[in-house]
């Protein structure tokens, strides 16, 4: 919409467009800083954007504990620790239901969090639930470095798997509130850059040690210290989310958040900028008529967006994380790499770029059509990965075994943007007032699906080898048709914009040409009030 059309839904029978403007912020649902650019966004706001990149630092720590899942359990010195003797040979190995539980283990310690961290999180704030995640991950990496046994272990799995849990559904959540529209796709995914600086970290260490200290695996668990000291320094200083306080009716305290966050930046109107998070809970609280509590995650159109963030989330799980992600050092072994903590660390790499092109692309571009298409490919690469069992990939043919690792480092690529959107999506389409509580449902269907992948996974490999991937391809194709039906365009949408777009029951692929009625009334209250200025040079201009 050009600026000097005056959209007439808002406009009175004069045409008079300030006398339509209502008080209080001048009835505005979304921000006149949208109109930014996105480099100019990403300077103006560079104070949001450092409390985001400090939010995230946990992810490390995740990254860290789900490379050295994967890796670990190769390590001569680990297997003498935690193995057991087996065979007539007399061979120490990994006792197969012990790596099983390990891994299940993490979506175990995610599951107890997820029964009240939502509530604490409504409660008490965003804050006190990442102090939360840091006393788990802290009891998690005590028992790392001091195990001696496989159940210690394993708890110290429980405990880790806890801390991520509450990471994954309160950080999102808080940089999707503090976050300006223009670039929240980028920095709420921003998590994926950290957890992969982790896993290429571990991954990286793993392999030296086992060419330098194969019996000492213990020193690659004490750097995990580093990133768990470093975020509780971060976390202290971060203001709690506006929002949190917005509904719980303290304007006071929503104000110096929102100062803390925002103070400095030139034409930023504290007092219209609270006024649109009002108004947006005050809709929802309209629209649900109750306080808000799990059952309406289930009614109505927010189990229509529950549902959507639910398949993202499950995606995860049947697009074969279990087979080339969480035991991509065996299953590489299977593959007949001479080096598989070599093709975990190219794995690794391969992630930590498609994480960077998408933060740097996701709001320029949009969400819908590459996340779809990366689901899509997803789908063939799980078949050609059954079909090069029949190449000789398992039985020492290497340019098979190359080949195969090509196609890994595609779908790796692919399937962290298919992560990357889910995290995005489970923060932007929950409404605000359902949005902690919407998580933790849609994170349980992810640790239940993961719980029975990391199962079924170890003795799929044992017994089919490569040709597991076409089960894992049966799975996700109607996955992938279910994406491209129901996955919106959310880019540059505010929280009353998406909800705007259910209510009027716009089609998935229709949203990114939709125009809502908040541009409508943001644009009019511009040709009001005045835009925000883009640059030093043009505000000269004006």
């Amino acid at each position: 919409m050009n600026q000097s059309e005056k959209p007439e839904v808002i406009l009175d029978d004069n045409g008079a467009a300030d006398d339509v403007v209502k008080d209080d912020g001048y009835g505005l649902v979304k921000s006149r800083f949208d109109e930014l650019s996105i480099p100019r966004t990403l300077w103006v706001f560079r104070r949001v954007v450092l409390v985001s990149l400090s939010v995230y630092i946990g992810y490390v720590c995740e990254g860290f504990e789900l490379g050295a899942g994967g890796s670990v359990v190769a390590n001569a010195g680990f297997i003498k620790q935690f193995g057991s003797d087996k065979g007539q040979d007399g061979v120490r190995a990994l006792d197969p239901t012990w790596l099983s539980t390990w891994s299940a283990l993490l979506n175990v310690g995610q599951i107890i969090t997820l029964t009240h961290i939502a509530w604490v999180a409504d409660k008490f704030g965003r804050k006190v639930s990442f102090y939360i995640a840091w006393l788990w991950l802290v009891v998690g990496c005590v028992l790392l470095n001091t195990a001696k046994t496989p159940a210690v272990w394993a708890i110290a799995k429980l405990c880790n798997g806890a801390g991520i849990g509450v990471l994954q559904i309160t950080c999102q959540v808080y940089v999707m509130e503090i976050c300006p529209n223009k670039i929240r796709g980028g920095l709420v995914t921003f998590q994926a850059v950290w957890s992969n600086i982790g896993g290429i970290i571990v991954s990286v260490m793993m392999q030296q040690l086992n060419k330098k200290h194969p019996d000492n695996y213990l020193l690659a668990m004490r750097i995990i210290w580093a990133p768990v000291a470093l975020m509780i320094v971060c976390w202290v200083f971060i203001p709690e989310s506006p929002w949190f306080y917005a509904r719980h009716d303290n304007k006071e305290k929503a104000i110096k958040s929102l100062k803390q966050l925002y103070g400095g930046v030139e034409g930023f109107d504290f007092e219209e900028e609270y006024g649109i998070i009002v108004r947006t809970i005050a809709h929802e609280r309209e629209v649900l008529q109750e306080a808000p509590s799990y059952r309406h995650v289930f009614k109505g159109l927010n189990l229509k967006r529950a549902f959507i963030v639910v398949i993202l989330s499950v995606s995860q799980q049947f697009a074969g994380l279990a087979i080339i992600n969480t035991y991509s050092t065996y299953f590489f072994s299977l593959a007949g790499l001479n080096d598989p903590f070599l093709g975990t660390v190219i794995l690794s790499c391969c992630n930590l770029l498609a994480v960077l092109l998408w933060s740097l692309t996701t709001d320029n571009l949009g969400r819908r059509t590459i996340v779809n298409s990366c689901e899509t490919l997803v789908c063939v690469v799980l078949f050609i990965v059954g079909a090069l069992f029949w190449t000789g990939a398992t039985t020492g043919n290497a340019a098979a075994g190359t080949a195969l690792l090509v196609i890994c480092c595609l779908w790796t690529f692919c399937y962290q943007v298919i992560v990357m959107s889910y995290y995005v999506f489970s923060a932007e389409l929950p409404s605000a007032l359902l949005r902690v509580k919407t998580g933790p449902i849609t994170f349980f269907f992810n640790s239940i699906t993961g719980i029975a992948t990391c199962y079924a996974t170890p003795p799929m490999l044992l017994h089919l080898s490569l040709k597991a991937g076409f089960i894992y391809g049966a799975f996700s194709v109607p996955i992938c048709i279910i994406m491209w039906l129901y996955v919106p365009e959310t880019s540059g949408r505010s929280a009353a914009e998406i909800d705007e777009l259910y209510e009027r029951k716009i089609p998935a692929w229709r949203w990114s040409k939709t125009v809502t009625e908040a541009e409508q009334r943001m644009q009019t209250v511009v040709l009001v009030k005045g835009g925000v200025k883009e640059s030093h040079n043009q505000s000269h201009t004006r």
